[in-house]
Order: C-alpha cells, then sequence, then structure tokens
C-alpha cells in the first residue's frame, strides 16, 4: 500500500503545464465572481460617478466585463478611495 505522501507528490508530477494554465484562470475567474457584488454595490459610483443611479440591467450587462477586468477595478475602486480621504482632510 502506498503511502499519502508518494500518491500526492505522484500526482504533482502529473500534471502539465495546461492543467496549471487552466487552475490559474480559474482561480482567477473565481476571484472576479467573488469581486462583482461588492463592486456593483458600493464601488461602481466611485469608480465612475456617470453611473450613479444605474439601473438593474445596466448592472446585469456589466458583470461579464467586471469579471474579467477585476484587477483594473479594484485597483480604480482603491484609488478612488484614497483620493477621498485626501480631500476631506
Amino acid at each position: 500500500m502506498k503511502s499519502y505522501v508518494s500518491t500526492v507528490s505522484m500526482w504533482f508530477k502529473k500534471i502539465t503545464m495546461i492543467e496549471i494554465l487552466l487552475i490559474i484562470a480559474v482561480i482567477y475567474l473565481v476571484l472576479g465572481v467573488l469581486f462583482v457584488i461588492p463592486f456593483l454595490m458600493k464601488g461602481l459610483n466611485k469608480v465612475d460617478e456617470g453611473a450613479q443611479g444605474s439601473t438593474i440591467g445596466f448592472k446585469i450587462i456589466i458583470i461579464p466585463g467586471v469579471i474579467a477586468f477585476w484587477p483594473v477595478l479594484l485597483s480604480k475602486w482603491m484609488k478612488g478611495n484614497r483620493n477621498h480621504r485626501d480631500t476631506e482632510a
């Protein structure tokens, strides 16, 4: 009977480059999906003032783009928060 450690190490040896890329893509998309809800609820208005009062239809339409570009939008959201705090001080 093989030990658990040898089974795990054998599994890691069998991973191909394609599988690694797919795992990275899945992690990226999962993080994007997790980012969508808080962004649409709070961050959208801070990133784009023109989206103030936008309809639910608009928010549904931009979901795929938010998932794809979540690192860029997160960066803009954080910069917007910093600029807002600087102007209040």
